[in-house]
């Protein structure tokens, strides 16, 4: 993630979900610990006994403080999806009005959440993600400046799994391939890309 004035461009931030019901039912823990914005502690485990708390850690069996983990900012199981857009997404999509190239990387695990992160549920301004939010942002930086400049927005969407890459814009394309261009930038051979005059209008294509 890109702040065109920051000292180092790329920013990890690390979100956790809550235990889901099979999760529950099934008697998982959740054993994150958090301490302070930027650090998660994982492997200890608090006991209570008769003279307080102790902490464990489960790696070691003794009483320990677990491992720790530093990122740029950690997110706890209560954040929500606006405090997560303003921290990862907001200033990413000021600097691309101004000019610079901005990337959002999601990654994890199967059923880790990067789903309800990036998308979230288009039919609740509490629930959405981060893409639709980044549509709404954009229109509304565009329909604040000057009327007589034009601007062109155009999308594409795709996935890449097993090595195969997917249009989601157009699911009869599905083995497409990675090129470069004559400035050696990577880009998708067909994809299928839309042009949008409002928010919404890229909403009804997610």
């Amino acid at each position: 993630m890109a702040d065109a004035n920051a000292e180092c461009n790329i920013k990890v931030l690390c979100r956790f979900r809550p235990l889901n019901k099979s999760e529950i039912i099934r008697g998982d823990k959740f054993i994150p610990v958090f301490q302070g914005e930027d650090t998660v502690i994982l492997g200890q485990q608090q006991i209570a006994t008769g003279q307080g708390m102790w902490v464990f850690d489960i790696a070691h069996k003794a009483v320990g403080h677990g491992k720790s983990y530093v990122f740029d900012q950690v997110f706890p199981t209560n954040t929500t999806q606006i405090q997560v857009y303003n921290t990862c997404a907001k200033q990413i999509v000021k600097d691309v009005l101004g000019g610079y190239n901005g990337t959002i990387f999601a990654y994890g695990q199967t059923s880790s959440g990067k789903t309800h992160t990036m998308e979230g549920n288009l039919h609740d301004p509490q629930g959405m993600g981060i893409i639709p939010r980044i549509a709404e942002d954009i229109f509304e930086h565009i329909f604040a400046m000057d009327e007589n400049l034009e601007f062109h927005i155009k999308v594409s969407y795709f996935e890449i799994y097993m090595d195969k890459i997917r249009d989601l814009l157009d699911v009869t394309k599905t083995n497409l391939s990675v090129h470069e261009d004559k400035h050696r930038v990577p880009y998708v051979k067909m994809q299928y890309f839309c042009w949008y005059m409002c928010c919404v209008s890229v909403w009804l294509f997610l």
